[in-house]
């Protein structure tokens, strides 16, 4: 049954077991390679990450210990805002390392305190797990070391998670529907944000993300952040860079992929951000995306002139010090994204999905323009 009614709400299928044990298979995975030899004390937040704890537990195949501690944060579908610690640590956690695992991370404040507790307790250091992660939520200045899955700012329950302690049992992660006959799928809005250098998209991209709750996967961010992690994906990719070879088109698809399937088979939509930037590289986005059910609802493009975009980078590189931000390599990279990037531009254009939006003036319009094109996929 794809949607149920726990007390007086609705509630859809968004993903099934099957998919989040995939999830926690790969938390897993990292958490033993990481911790070899550390023996980690495992701290499971009560109630909901009591499933995600035990699933990633039977998973977890070096020497390790577990414990619990219970908070309260919610009442019905919203945060009281309050963080109440109902039972307490008794271990002795000097010089442990240990690791949080928590169902759901949304502004982080419940997690910035539960460090804050552990830290006077002199740990060795202290890591966060969570099942779940709203990335448009987030306040609190935190790492968040594994996640298995990003989700939109929705309410779901399943898993472990509840509403008004009801739900918990169900085997499959659900998300609240307001109207039955929404079609989750038909209104995802996969959309590419694209431009020069200097053209805005960054900027652009935080406002889109806040006023719709996208998400959001930026090719540096997420190439940097798997090479960090010492993914699979991202030692490969560190063994082209270091050799000075551009990475493969199929490898940083793959890359893309393995953040873009932790969203979940059914979410709002992403901004994609820094790809593609060659037509063989949109090309595989749109069979990468196709192979899910999905696909792109639009290219946004952001149209500067090259003056202007030339005044914004070399004043960019004076405010933040960026060796890259001269007036010679900012002309090399417009030389690139016009020979490599801007056909792109015609190629969206047959798609029927391509976006023109004049880059140049007040931001406050600039965003407008945009909003009209995304309220109207």
């Amino acid at each position: 049954m794809d949607i149920i009614q726990v007390l007086d709400k609705k509630f859809r299928v968004t993903t099934p077991e099957a998919e989040i044990l995939k999830r926690v298979d790969a938390v897993a995975q990292q958490i033993n390679k990481d911790m070899e030899g550390k023996n980690p004390l495992f701290l499971a937040v009560l109630n909901g990450s009591f499933i995600f704890a035990a699933d990633l537990m039977r998973r977890i195949t070096i020497p390790c210990e577990i414990s619990f501690v219970k908070l309260a944060s919610y009442q019905g579908t919203t945060s009281t805002g309050t963080v109440e610690e109902v039972i307490g640590i008794s271990e002795n956690l000097a010089g442990r390392t240990v690791i949080i695992v928590e169902d759901i991370v949304e502004t982080g404040l419940t997690m910035k305190r539960m460090m804050e507790t552990l830290g006077t307790r002199n740990p060795a250091s202290v890591h966060i797990c969570a099942l779940l992660q709203k990335p448009e939520k987030l306040k609190a200045d935190i790492d968040i070391d594994y996640v298995a899955m990003r989700i939109p700012n929705d309410f779901i329950l399943g898993y472990g998670l509840d509403y008004n302690q009801q739900g918990r049992n169900l085997r499959d992660i659900y998300t609240l529907v307001e109207d039955e006959n929404t079609n989750i799928k038909g209104n995802m809005k996969n959309i590419v944000i694209f431009g020069a250098p200097g053209s805005g998209k960054g900027t652009q991209s935080d406002l889109i993300i806040e006023k719709y709750g996208l998400n959001h996967i930026s090719t540096g961010d997420v190439l940097r952040s798997e090479i960090k992690k010492g993914s699979q994906l991202g030692k490969t990719a560190k063994e082209y860079i270091d050799d000075g070879m551009l990475i493969p088109d199929s490898l940083m698809v793959d890359i893309l992929a393995s953040v873009y399937d932790t969203f979940g088979t059914q979410h709002k939509g992403v901004i994609f951000d820094g790809f593609p930037r060659t037509v063989p590289q949109a090309e595989a986005l749109k069979k990468m995306l196709a192979d899910r059910g999905h696909q792109v609802a639009a290219m946004i493009e952001l149209d500067v002139p090259e003056e202007e975009l030339m005044a914004r980078l070399i004043k960019r590189g004076q405010e933040s010090g960026r060796s890259d931000d001269n007036a010679e390599t900012i002309k090399k990279r417009l030389d690139v994204y016009h020979n490599q990037t801007a056909p792109l531009i015609e190629w969206y254009q047959k798609e029927g999905i391509r976006h023109h939006i004049d880059g140049l003036g007040a931001l406050d319009r600039i965003f407008g323009d945009i909003c009209q094109v995304i309220d109207s996929i």
